[in-house]
């Protein structure tokens, strides 16, 4: 086996445990995702009542975060797959910018846990969460604009639909995001942080991203050639 070869093998080796490495940060985050939710403590001997739902009510919002985070976190774990899909080296900036990546997928718990204390006049735990949500996709938006238009040496030749499709859903949520962002801020500071704005700002920035991605999809290729 020559040199070159096993230069290859092992270089292989090491991106396919950045892949692993990043798999289970993902899989961590979800998991302390619902680790925070406990089913609440009922009086004991408590039968089924009318008042079951205020017992109930706490815990369905933390599902409520839950199930959002898990819909935000899943997202990107697509996204991170189908960049990673057409690499086939790296450098130390690929290194930087998926840790960076990572880095705001560890503390999505945080911000999810920040969430559920949310009220109508404490909205400001909103602005955490949106506020994580946006660095998540903008940080994937930086790893795959580095990859597929900064430095495409490092992914396969050809496919270039498919990357340019990767690269604008991408950019289109890092940009839809962003702007949603600054508007919940704004909306924010306009209320003291409370009130039905900011909460219909949150609401509209998610309905923002989806037709983000709806736009992006006349871009999509009919199919997709190449799997990993």
């Amino acid at each position: 086996m020559s040199d070159s070869t096993k230069e290859s093998i092992h270089k292989e080796f090491e991106l396919e445990r950045m892949i692993l490495f990043s798999d289970a940060v993902f899989a961590i985050a979800i998991t302390l995702l619902i680790i925070e939710i406990k089913f609440p403590q009922l009086p004991e001997g408590y039968r089924m009542g009318p008042d079951l739902w205020q017992f109930l009510k706490p815990t369905l919002k933390e599902f409520l975060a839950f199930a959002l985070s898990f819909f935000f976190i899943g997202v990107s774990w697509a996204r991170h797959l189908k960049m990673f899909r057409y690499l086939r080296a790296y450098n130390d900036r690929v290194i930087f910018l998926n840790l960076f990546s990572m880095f705001f997928i560890v503390t999505f718990p945080f911000s999810a846990s920040a969430f559920f204390h949310f009220r109508p006049d404490f909205m400001f735990p909103m602005v955490i969460y949106f506020g994580n949500v946006m660095m998540i996709f903008t940080a994937n938006f930086l790893l795959s604009l580095y990859i597929f238009k900064r430095n495409t040496h490092l992914s396969v030749p050809g496919f270039d639909a498919e990357k340019k499709y990767i690269y604008l859903v991408n950019r289109g949520f890092a940009i839809s995001l962003c702007a949603g962002f600054l508007i919940i801020l704004i909306a924010g500071i306009a209320t003291n942080f409370r009130g039905d704005l900011l909460a219909y700002s949150c609401w509209a920035t998610v309905l923002l991203m989806l037709g983000t991605r709806r736009w992006a999809h006349r871009y999509k290729p009919k199919k997709e050639t190449i799997h990993s």
